[in-house]
């Protein structure tokens, strides 16, 4: 099991991204491990938010023409994380939270970054298994 952060999804799916390649070959390695893809409420926000502040930029298949701007930001969405292989999954923010603020003292990580390190330690704990996060910053020679 592994916890994407948002730039993966987003990295893996668009092509011009500069951390493209990197994504790719670790969702790739990812699914020749039969690792599990998760991702959490706040890696969906923070998914939908750059969408949507980018949308008009974005180029999309013709017939998202007709949809409206909402519309068209769940479309991408929801290819985004299914072209990635991640699956939402239910979790309770609130207690996220409450771990992300036990962790900022120790971490010293910029703000939304405790939230996820948070939402990882609690599948960890919940599934009895390390889950590492994955991001754009992990150390490359992990995805082997």
């Amino acid at each position: 099991m592994a916890h994407l952060d948002t730039n993966i999804p987003l990295s893996h799916d668009l092509a011009e991204d500069p951390n493209h390649l990197y994504a790719v070959q670790l969702v790739e390695n990812l699914r020749r491990r039969g690792e599990e893809m998760l991702v959490s409420l706040l890696t969906l926000v923070e998914l939908y938010a750059h969408i949507s502040r980018r949308i008009g930029a974005l180029k999309l298949p013709p017939h998202y023409a007709r949809l409206g701007q909402k519309e068209k930001a769940t479309a991408v969405a929801t290819h985004v994380l299914k072209h990635a292989g991640a699956q939402p999954v239910d979790n309770t923010p609130a207690d996220h939270l409450q771990k992300a603020t036990q962790l900022a003292h120790a971490l010293r990580l910029k703000t939304l970054d405790l939230p996820h390190i948070a939402y990882a330690l609690h599948l960890a704990e919940r599934r009895h298994t390390p889950s590492p996060l994955w991001t754009e910053k992990s150390p490359r020679d992990e995805t082997q």
